[in-house]
């Protein structure tokens, strides 16, 4: 039988990229000195898979290795490196043929042809001002328009109160050279609703913006028709494709050659022009920079793993990671702070650990129903799926007054959980968790094996990180009270029982 020292990197890059988890890439990594000096040449592996499984390998192994620290700007700058390495390559890949032809299909060939000239597009929501119950959209559209030879940019704002506290507030302002244009207070509906504003809000919103449309329907030249309020209204808030536009509104070019499903030969110059603009090499390059720690080589691996997964555009990847970055932040640096985990335990529980999915936030507002999803995977492909749901009156105290939990275990078996905190206040029944203690457990000893100090996990320790992991480690204290006690206790290493059963045979026969 061959040697796995024998093979070569491309034979060994194929069996290896087969792992898809960042603990199955743990185990492998620590097996063979061969394996991992193939695993950390970040050039010879390239399956997307393995890709994956690096990255998070890496960053859960720093944020463990700087939880807990006085040096926050560590943390800040893995967060701004993910944050860029997400925009970046969403960046890379906003201007493309099919997008612009599904644009042609949905919006018409005018809005196709602005889609063409686009250089920058992004969104961001503020939540909690001046209440918890509010929320703030930020929407920014620069489109280069090549008869003037510049940026046109498109700035707006839509306001919102959850329950109607405030009215809505829509706001935009245009910039384009000397040009800048604002227009506001035109409208309580929504932006999605624009179809259904009245004439006199549609008029009102871009009336102030009448030298922008002229000098965008001098660049596109002759439509039919001309470009009309609506039209305008949709441009600033849902292009290119997030609502789709009437049939009436969808405008044409007086030119019917100019409407013909737009070809790649076509196209091509403005996606060349996009990218020499966009620069993402150059950007790319001042990325990753600097990411060199004498004290420690992961930020290196991590610098080198995103460029990697920029270069591959795996932008829902990124934007997953950079999401799940915080909270698996949150965890770590919540365990660190008792002072009987040592950070190999630590590790091990995050590396279990995937966050599915979780539609609640610290500024959630407790008058609705939330919910999360996570799932943890142990040796032998087994997995253990958990589901919490929390629901509030927003009014009494504690606001979350009710949380459920389901766990399935690898058998299938489900464990359901539940805590109230109003009147009948009931916490949950951690001693239900037991089988999901006993896994982490087992995985723990594995991996601590030959330490000195084993910590024993409790069921109310299961309950504490479920709910971590499930996002709701805010309202930990709500369902499961005061307690600081995790059901820790020390394991004894195989080397203190040897001796313990020594100095008992010593005490009998005395």
């Amino acid at each position: 039988m061959a040697s796995i020292l024998a093979l070569n990197d491309n034979c060994l890059s194929r069996i290896i990229s087969y792992l898809e988890d960042p603990l199955s890439f743990h185990s492998v990594a620590l097996s063979c000195k061969r394996v991992q000096q193939v695993i950390e040449n970040t050039r010879s592996i390239l399956h997307p898979k393995l890709l994956r499984a690096k990255a998070e390998y890496y960053i859960k192994r720093y944020l463990v290795e700087i939880a807990g620290g006085r040096d926050y700007g560590k943390y800040s700058k893995l967060e701004n490196l993910l944050s860029n390495a997400a925009r970046l390559t969403a960046a890379k890949d906003l201007l493309t043929y099919a997008k612009v032809v599904d644009i042609w299909e949905r919006n018409g060939p005018v809005a196709a042809k602005l889609f063409t000239w686009i250089r920058k597009q992004k969104s961001s929501t503020e939540e909690g001002e001046p209440r918890a119950t509010c929320s703030t959209e930020y929407r920014s559209l620069t489109l280069h328009l090549p008869g003037c030879d510049k940026n046109l940019k498109i700035d707006t704002t839509y306001f919102h109160d959850y329950i109607g506290n405030y009215d809505n507030e829509l706001s935009i302002h245009v910039t384009c050279g000397d040009l800048d244009v604002k227009s506001e207070g035109f409208t309580n509906y929504c932006p999605e609703d624009y179809q259904y504003w009245e004439e006199k809000e549609v008029h009102a919103a871009v009336r102030p913006m009448k030298p922008v449309v002229e000098l965008l329907q001098k660049d596109l030249g002759d439509t039919v028709a001309p470009i009309t309020d609506i039209f305008f209204v949709w441009l600033c808030y849902l292009f290119p494709n997030e609502s789709t536009l009437a049939v009436e509104h969808k405008l044409t070019f007086k030119d019917p050659s100019r409407n013909d499903k737009p070809s790649l030969g076509q196209v091509q110059p403005a996606m060349d022009l996009f990218h020499q603009n966009l620069q993402a090499g150059t950007k790319l390059q001042n990325l990753v920079s600097g990411w060199n720690n004498p004290e420690s080589n992961l930020p290196s691996l991590i610098a080198e793993t995103m460029s990697v997964l920029i270069q591959k555009s795996e932008t829902k990847f990124l934007q997953k990671l950079q999401r799940d970055a915080g909270s698996f932040y949150e965890i770590a640096s919540e365990l660190d702070r008792k002072p009987s985990l040592p950070k190999a335990l630590v590790l091990d529980l995050l590396l279990r650990t995937k966050l599915e999915f979780s539609d609640y936030s610290p500024g959630s507002v407790a008058d609705k129903f939330v919910e999360s999803k996570a799932s943890f995977r142990f040796s032998e492909g087994k997995v253990v799926k958990a589901w919490g749901g929390m629901h509030g009156d927003g009014a009494s105290y504690p606001t979350w007054d009710e949380l459920q939990l389901e766990v399935t275990l690898p058998d299938g078996k489900e464990l359901k959980l539940d805590a109230e905190c109003n009147n009948r206040r009931r916490m949950i029944q951690v001693e239900k968790l037991s089988p999901v203690t006993e896994l982490f457990q087992q995985g723990i000893n594995k991996r601590m094996e030959g330490e000195k100090h084993i910590p024993k996990l409790g069921d109310r320790f299961t309950a504490c990180y479920l709910l971590h992991a499930l996002n709701f480690g805010g309202e930990e204290e709500t369902f499961l009270g005061s307690e600081d006690d995790l059901n820790l206790s020390r394991t004894p290493s195989s080397e203190e029982e040897s001796l313990e059963e020594s100095e008992e045979e010593q005490n009998v026969e005395q």
